[in-house]
């Protein structure tokens, strides 16, 4: 199935498990909401002038310590995903057509010891990234109502996307401090 078939017959699952996301579930038992093309944590931490230059300044920046699960939930109607940037972005931004002005300036990477994370368990940003462009509910998908979460056992910084709203600059970032 093509990409605008995809994105069609999408619309029409995201209506339907809206409203099912709509009749069940706790308001706010979540770290992190994904709305039309954007992540809204429920505390936003300030991302310090000491962080790596590659971390955003200007993006919902949630603050946890290791050990610590982060739960996104998707309270909106479109399809979204939550992907690891890596070291691998830039290559993932050719495959998306993100070029000039709105590609990112930034270079990240996981800190040492952590694993790739995404919703859909992918080993690494181009794999996760191709799936999406690939396959039909492909890279990760987290429906409306739906939920991803990840723990965070190493400290650092953390960069993450949405797939297909990454041009819209639906990115946020998860700032772990040691136990």
């Amino acid at each position: 199935m093509d990409r605008r078939a995809f994105l069609a017959s999408g619309a029409a699952v995201a209506l339907g498990a809206t409203t099912a996301g709509c009749l069940g579930g706790t308001e706010g038992d979540y770290d992190v909401a994904m709305t039309s093309d954007a992540y809204v944590p429920h505390s936003t931490a300030t991302v310090p002038d000491d962080a790596p230059n590659w971390v955003p300044r200007d993006v919902p920046t949630v603050e946890v310590v290791a050990g610590d699960t982060v739960v996104w939930e998707n309270t909106g109607a479109r399809n979204h995903t939550v992907t690891a940037a890596t070291y691998d972005h830039g290559r993932v931004e050719g495959l998306l057509g993100i070029s000039g002005d709105a590609a990112h300036s930034h270079d990240p990477h996981l800190p040492a010891g952590a694993g790739f994370f995404s919703s859909g368990s992918f080993d690494g940003e181009v794999a996760a990234a191709r799936s999406f462009i690939d396959e039909v509910n492909g890279g990760g998908v987290v429906p409306p109502g739906e939920r991803y979460e990840h723990a965070f056992e190493a400290p650092g910084w953390y960069h993450y996307y949405c797939i297909p709203h990454l041009p819209a600059g639906m990115m946020g970032n998860v700032h772990v401090l040691d136990a």
